[in-house]
Formats: C-alpha cells, structure tokens, sequence
C-alpha cells in the first residue's frame, strides 16, 4: 500500500526560504543602483571631462539610460530563474 506524502513537505522545485532572501537581495541592489548612480548629484556635478562636445554633467546622466535597462533585465532574470 502507497502513503500518501505528507502535506508539510516542501515542493521541490520551490527555492529554500534563504535562496529566496538571496534573490531579492540581489534584485534590489540591482535595482537600487541607478537611484544610487543618479541621486547622488555631487558625483557628477562638474564640466570636464566632455564627451562629443556635451558636459560630464549631462553625458553621465544619459549614459545611465541603458545601464539601468540592463540592471532592470538583470534583476528580471534573476527573478525568474530562481
């Protein structure tokens, strides 16, 4: 005769409770570090170098365009790998 499993028993294809603290830690700083990048106005907040003619104050900014689009797939991907 079969037993039935128990209904306590963990799914095994679920992550542990600590993978899953490690993933949303990870998610955030992937998704804190733009806010880091960008609010923190004293870090960029000068003229030299130039790039193509444009500031380091604007070039700096725009650069964090496709840097955060990746950051943002990043932590996407962590997501649903885990």
């Amino acid at each position: 005769m079969l037993t039935p499993e128990p209904y306590f028993q963990k799914h095994p294809l679920r992550p542990h409770k600590k993978q899953e603290v490690t993933v949303k830690m990870k998610k955030a700083i992937l998704l804190l570090l733009p806010f880091a990048g960008l609010l923190w106005v004293p870090l960029y907040n000068r003229h030299d170098p130039v790039l193509f003619g444009f500031p380091f104050f604007y070039w700096y900014q725009f650069a964090w365009v496709p840097v955060t689009s990746v950051l943002i797939w990043m932590a996407w991907k962590t997501d649903r790998q885990s």
